[in-house]
């Protein structure tokens, strides 16, 4: 038996109790980024009118392919999304705490930047392994849009200082790469003079979801969530929407043709792909993620004594 939990943006924003509120849907982020009076806000009227006219990914992919101006906003989105924490009551941490003693047995992957997942986790005692598979007694996380906590070690990386990439498809591979805990360490990586040319490693919210720095590390985990679907006779989706473009996530579920539970208030796209790919199984929870929780790991254990 295997099971693999896919969770999108709706998971963590139909997540309940977080700090400062919930992390927006992506319809929102632009707003909520240019609040802050930093690089979102800075860009020309013209961009803006992009982003909010016609949503984060058509604006992210009307800018130049410029590393002095991507780079700053990946730090931004960063830092905004690394910074939100879970109380106790999260379904995060209620759905983990139910299924807690079947753990060893899931792949728990995201596209998500950011780390409420690994804090529910830690919350119930179970440290992160972002490898596949993972070390004894870790919970497999694979997050194959990277995360604001994927950062270059700046203590093991070449000194890189005023080089500006230019219409590259990647503007650095191939450094050191360390995940962190907190947004604290997030933000201090941030305003380190070392970091001035570099950004974290995650894909740039557009299509395609390119990866500028490190693509051969978000590489790696998209094959590792690839052979995870692969090997699953249970696939879980917890508020992700269906995204034609992004073949790297919904190909290997179209080729497997497993068992799916679907979660979310407003399911149409996600049923219509499954009808059009007539899967096996499919299990739908017509609710929010913090609704959810208890018949979402009733299904899972169900389908654990079944199949065990």
């Amino acid at each position: 038996m295997k099971i693999t939990l896919l969770f999108g943006a709706g998971a963590s924003y139909g997540s309940g109790a977080c700090n400062p509120h919930v992390p927006p849907l992506g319809n929102n982020l632009f707003t909520e980024l240019e609040k802050h009076g930093e690089t979102f806000f800075n860009l020309s009227t013209d961009n803006k009118q992009i982003f909010i006219n016609h949503g984060f990914e058509q604006g992210m992919a009307s800018l130049p392919n410029d590393s002095r101006i991507l780079n700053p906003l990946q730090k931004e989105i960063a830092l905004y999304l690394s910074k939100f924490t879970i109380k106790p009551e999260n379904a995060y941490v209620r759905f983990f705490s139910k299924i807690k003693d079947i753990l060893p047995s899931i792949t728990i992957a995201t596209l998500n930047y950011d780390i409420l997942i690994e804090q529910a986790l830690g919350y119930i005692g179970i440290p992160t392994d972002y490898n596949f598979p993972p070390k004894n007694n870790h919970a497999n996380v694979l997050k194959p849009h990277g995360s604001s906590n994927f950062l270059l070690d700046l203590d093991l990386c070449p000194r890189v200082s005023g080089i500006t990439a230019i219409d590259c498809q990647s503007f650095y591979d191939g450094f050191p790469t360390k995940a962190v805990q907190s947004h604290d360490e997030v933000k201090a990586w941030c305003s380190d003079i070392r970091s001035s040319d570099f950004s974290p490693v995650l894909a740039l919210y557009e299509k395609g979801k390119r990866v500028v720095v490190n693509n051969t590390v978000i590489k790696k985990i998209q094959d590792d969530y690839a052979n995870a679907i692969s090997t699953s006779d249970l696939v879980v989706l917890v508020g992700v929407k269906y995204i034609e473009h992004d073949e790297h996530i919904w190909k290997p579920l179209e080729n497997n043709k497993t068992n799916l539970i679907i979660v979310d208030p407003y399911p149409d796209d996600t049923i219509s792909w499954v009808r059009k790919n007539q899967f096996k199984d499919v299990a739908l929870i017509k609710k929010g993620f913090d609704e959810a929780v208890i018949p979402l790991s009733r299904k899972i254990k169900l389908h654990t004594l079944a199949n065990g």
